[in-house]
């Protein structure tokens, strides 16, 4: 008696499942590209996690993504280039990576790349090693405009 009442309730749960229509599945989630353009300011600088943004001025440096695919930067510090060139995202959807190619040569310099929401505003954040792999920079931004 007591194993048909468990059956015929395995049973009821199993039948309850299967009548039930998957609508998520059948959902579209349709990611939209993502707009980088526009004049950005470091807001943040870290060197191996430590903030070293706070030890020199970061007033004057910017990053300036354009529609047409080109990029460039108004002062130099430890960054992965220090020339204008042309930028595409790795994915224009889903980015993990921005390439940065600088004006005039062939080889680019691949860039890992975040595009978070930060107390509702988008900020962009750039990772690299510059020549010693151990030795990590990470940048955020703000857009200025």
């Amino acid at each position: 008696m007591k194993n048909s009442a468990i059956r015929g309730f395995m049973m009821l749960i199993l039948i309850a499942q299967l009548s039930c229509k998957d609508e998520i599945s059948k959902m579209v989630f349709d990611e939209t590209n993502k707009d980088i353009t526009g004049n950005w300011k470091v807001i943040q600088l870290t060197r191996n996690g430590e903030e070293i943004g706070k030890r020199m001025d970061l007033n004057g440096f910017y990053i300036n993504f354009k529609n047409d695919g080109t990029y460039d930067l108004s002062e130099e510090l430890p960054f992965v280039l220090s020339e204008e060139g042309n930028y595409t995202l790795s994915d224009p959807q889903y980015p993990f990576g921005i390439i940065l190619q600088p004006k005039g040569q062939t080889n680019t310099v691949p860039v890992k790349f975040q595009f978070p929401i930060v107390k509702g505003e988008r900020q962009l954040s750039l990772s690299f090693s510059l020549g010693c792999s151990t030795n990590t920079y990470q940048y955020q931004f703000e857009r200025q405009n």
